[in-house]
Parts: C-alpha cells; structure tokens; sequence
C-alpha cells in the first residue's frame, strides 16, 4: 500500500513538473548500474524540489534522507510515504545524534539489498550554481555499506540538477547523471578507513563537478549567471558548459516592449488573488531557496482552484465569455512570467 502512495505522489509531482518547468532534459541515464545497491548523489539548489526531481526520473522506489527539521505536520506525512527519512545534526540537538546510528544501519541494509538510496553530499541547500563542498556522509556509507555487505556491488552516482531558473516557474533543467563510481575498488586495506572515504569523497566531488553548467566558483560567475537567464532551453549540456567556460562579459536581456508590458499587467490582474496570496506566504520563509518549492505547490492546489472561481465568476458576470476569460489568465501569466525569467540583475545573480 505505501509504495501505491508513493507511485500516485510521485505521479502528480511529475504531472505537476510538466507544467511548472518549460522542459526537462535528461542526460546519461543509461550508465546506472542494471543490478546492485546505489547511492544517488545530486547536487542541492532548490528546496523539497530536488529530491523529487530525481525520485520522479530515476524509475524505482527511492529511499531519500532529509534534514530532520523539515519533518512535522502534514509534509510529514507526504515525506513518509515518499520513503524520505530523517537525518539528524548538530543544530537538531546533540542528543538527537543518536538517532542516527538506527538510520544508517537501515540505510546500509537497504543498499545490501540492491535498492536505490538518494543523498545530498553538500549536506546543506544553497543558491550557488557551482559544487559546494562535500561532506563525507555519502562516501562514509559507502564505503561502510560495501564493507558489511561485501557480495554487494555498490555504486554512487553523482548527479547534477541544473536549473535556468531556481526561484520561478517556467525555467527548463538538465538533469545530468554522471560515471558512476564502483566502491570496491576504494577498498584498500594498505590504508585506514577514513583516508579510503576521503579518497571516495575527492573522486565525487570531481565527477559531480562534470554534471553541472558551473562546476566551481571564479571571478566570471556572476557574468555566467547573466548569460543563463538569456538561455532558451534548446541548447545541449555540453554547448552550455562551454558557452559559460567561455563567457568574461555580462550578457544583458532585451527589455519588455510595451506589448509584452501590457500582457504582463494583464496576467498579473487576472490571477491577482493568487498572487498576492503566494507573496504573504513567501514572506514567512527566510530561506529563499524554498522559494521556488512554495510556487510549485501553490500554482499545482491553488491556482486550478482560482480558476474555476474566476470561470463561474465570470460566468455570472457574462456568461459567453467565461472559458475566455480563464484561458486569457492562464496564457497571459504564462506570457508575464516567462519574460520576468529573463530580466537579470547584477545584484541579484538568481
């Protein structure tokens, strides 16, 4: 029963994907190992997002670990059924530590047993484009993993999410799925253990760095922020690594002709209420890397339910134009925000 719950969750996030993303390229699918217990290794831009970008692609039932202050109310239950469990820190309580010995026991189990399981190597969310630095909670486990469970064949995956636009909808993504990385072969008894999962740890670090548009930072990154908000979504991976290697001067985007000005003010009036209320909510997260997951959600339970009131409201008002009506809120806003994704700001790089 929980794993039909987790299909049908999954199901709408990838129904709900298709409209909130312009498009979602993915690239080396086919290098995940057929057999063997794996740990999936993406890079961590964008909020709750990310863990159901990958779990909706990857095609299996994934066990993700989540920092454990996430957990609480409803989204409890949403992360429980999508087989997320908690991981613990420091900042959680040092008596909460604890529970991490359990976790990571059912962690090393599930990979014995050939099942996938997805982790956040840079251990904390953030806005960067680039790699920041790995811990060694993943490479631990592995090593770890594979030493319990030595007939098991164990892999890392890095995995790179790349997004256009990390704040708004209407961007496009290229999931990047890197070589993966066989953990027998760091077994090396001739050194001690931890200097096998450092060894692990700099060898992922350099393959996730390959499945990303920025892969470090340089005194050109804010110039390649600027040219990725000029992108179209048609460009491959590859010409996008080497247009932003390449890139030393700002790329600027064309200004909103009146046309495109009018639109905007239009899909702004229609969907008004929405609007404003996406706007209060986003004003009660510090963090703005949950922007972009607080426009998802809203935009996939709010806003179908905004327009049908606004299809029996404009009924009421005049009842020939009511699916006109919803179908101009719905293209115009479309319009206004996929022209707000292309305005760039030096001082703000996202």
């Amino acid at each position: 029963m929980r794993n039909a719950i987790y299909i049908i969750i999954r199901s709408l996030m990838q129904i709900g994907f298709y409209f909130y993303f312009k498009k979602i390229k993915v690239y080396g699918k086919e290098k995940i190992p057929k057999k063997g217990g794996v740990i999936l290794s993406p890079n961590h831009q964008n909020g709750v997002i990310d863990p159901f970008i990958v779990g909706g692609n990857y095609g299996d039932i994934i066990t993700s670990l989540t920092r454990a202050d996430v957990f609480g109310g409803f989204m409890h239950w949403i992360f429980t059924q999508m087989k997320m469990i908690p991981v613990y820190r420091i900042r959680d309580g040092y008596e909460s530590l604890k529970n991490n010995d359990k976790i990571f026991e059912k962690c090393y189990s599930i990979l014995g047993k050939g099942r996938p399981i997805q982790i956040f190597s840079e251990a904390k969310q953030h806005e960067n484009y680039y790699l920041m630095p790995i811990s060694k909670g993943s490479s631990r486990m592995a090593i770890k993993a594979q030493k319990k469970y030595p007939n098991q064949n164990i892999y890392i995956i890095p995995i790179g999410i790349n997004y256009s636009n990390r704040r708004n909808p209407f961007g496009f993504i290229h999931l990047v799925y890197g070589d993966p990385i066989v953990i027998k072969e760091h077994l090396d008894d001739s050194i001690s253990e931890i200097d096998q999962i450092n060894n692990l740890r700099s060898e992922l670090s350099i393959k996730m760095k390959k499945c990303m548009w920025i892969p470090e930072n340089s005194e050109h990154y804010s110039k390649q922020c600027s040219v990725i908000k000029t992108l179209s979504g048609n460009e491959s991976f590859k010409n996008i690594r080497k247009l932003l290697k390449e890139t030393n001067t700002y790329s600027q985007a064309k200004p909103l002709d009146r046309y495109k000005k009018i639109i905007g003010t239009i899909g702004y009036t229609l969907n008004l209420p929405i609007l404003i209320f996406t706007s209060w909510v986003l004003s009660k997260f510090k963090d703005i890397v949950y922007y972009s997951t607080v426009k998802f959600y809203i935009g996939l339970i709010f806003l179908p339910i905004w327009w049908i009131i606004l299809f029996y409201f404009s009924v009421s008002m005049a009842s020939n134009y009511g699916i006109l009506i919803v179908l101009t809120a719905i293209i115009t806003l479309y319009i206004r925000q996929n022209d707000n994704n292309k305005i760039f700001d030096k001082n703000n790089l996202y």
